[in-house]
């Protein structure tokens, strides 16, 4: 295994300014026990790498570097594990607004005389769960990424703007897209 210089040697280039030495040294030395962390927290590689590339860049971004002061390690596990809990939170967020928009579609659906079965309810929410991930892999990227960001996510506009290198107004237009696909995808329009 090759050898790299001590924490205290890293966090003294990131605070000279010698930051791209710096971060590739923590990039070889803790990438894989940052993701690997992640990974166990979500399930899922790719959302275990997201998580690690949010954590590096937000660390690389707001020179939050300068606020290490004890271990790099335990700064970088606490970091991905805050980061993880994040995740969920976001995805329950997401599942209730799916739930609650499963609801409205199935009050509209359900005939008077028929009381709703909790279990034809689940199997609605899951159906429509998987319709709507599989039509927002349908959208080109960057109408997914903004989509995912934004109301998924619930990123704000500048934030997700900044982070794609684009304008909030291209923004808003891919959104307005996704939306507006999704929903003609979801609940074609009715032609008599």
């Amino acid at each position: 295994m090759p050898e790299y210089p001590g924490d205290e040697a890293i966090l003294a280039l990131l605070k000279t300014g010698n930051t791209g030495d710096a971060f590739e040294f923590i990039f070889k030395k803790y990438y894989r026990l940052m993701w690997t962390k992640a990974y166990l927290g979500t399930g899922d590689a790719t959302d275990a790498d997201d998580l690690v590339q949010s954590v590096l860049s937000s660390i690389w971004e707001r020179a939050l570097y300068h606020n290490i002061n004890g271990s790099l390690k335990s700064y970088l596990l606490i970091s991905v594990r805050n980061q993880v809990n994040d995740y969920h939170k976001v995805k329950q967020r997401a599942l209730k607004r799916i739930e609650r928009y499963a609801e409205l579609v199935d009050q509209d659906c359900v005939f008077e005389s028929r009381e709703p079965d909790p279990e034809d309810r689940w199997r609605a929410q899951e159906q429509l769960h998987r319709q709507l991930h599989e039509l927002l892999e349908e959208l080109p990227t960057q109408r997914q990424r903004a989509f995912t960001l934004v109301y998924m996510q619930q990123k704000k506009y500048h934030e997700v703007a900044d982070n794609m290198g684009i304008s909030v107004n291209s923004l808003k237009t891919h959104l307005k897209i996704a939306v507006k696909t999704l929903r003609n995808k979801l609940f074609p329009p009715i032609v008599e």
